[in-house]
């Protein structure tokens, strides 16, 4: 604050000036601070997405059927004898997501499901337009296609044929004798 005020205009020519700085000053705070919720934005994003996942859910029969059956899946795995704070931790955590999830996306999941079941129990499996599935001979079946080829073709000679030399089996050098127990 260097400028001398000798009259009433400048007065109200500083006390403008002032309020310019100060929004100035407010815009660029803003500025920052909306830099800093930009930077800790996927922060956010994950702590909402875990504590809406760890949530407690509602009790109802859904939950308890996924309650039950994450007990029973994990007790037949070696966590079942793990040690107690993991036996107690993994089911809570793998009950409250199971649960949240499918209370959240449970349309979505239910036609999933249904589609897989039907596709695996009818006659004919349909599968989507976009996959398509290229279908690859064995080894068998490329030597059988093979050996086809080649013994179908009447006019060709003999001597035309490939042949393919085999080593002489050899006696091993040494031999063994077995004496009667």
């Amino acid at each position: 604050m260097k400028t001398k005020i000798e009259n009433q205009s400048d007065l109200q020519a500083e006390r403008a000036r002032l309020r310019n700085q100060l929004e100035v000053s407010k815009v660029k705070i803003r500025r920052q601070f909306d830099g800093i919720k930009e930077d800790i934005s996927p922060a956010r994003q994950v702590m909402q997405t875990v504590s809406s996942l760890m949530a407690k859910p509602k009790s109802n029969l859904l939950s308890t059927g996924i309650g039950r059956s994450v007990d029973l899946a994990l007790q037949l795995t070696p966590l079942g004898r793990a040690a107690w704070p993991i036996r107690f931790l993994i089911p809570f955590a793998a009950k409250r997501i199971t649960t949240n999830f499918l209370n959240s996306n449970g349309p979505q999941v239910l036609e999933k499901s249904l589609t897989w079941v039907k596709n695996v129990t009818s006659d004919e499996p349909t599968f989507p337009s976009r996959l398509e599935i290229k279908t690859q001979k064995g080894v068998k079946e490329k030597f059988f296609s093979w050996l086809k080829q080649v013994t179908e073709d009447s006019e060709t000679d003999i001597r035309e044929a490939e042949v393919i030399e085999t080593l002489p089996l050899l006696e091993p050098p040494y031999t063994t004798s077995r004496t009667p127990l």
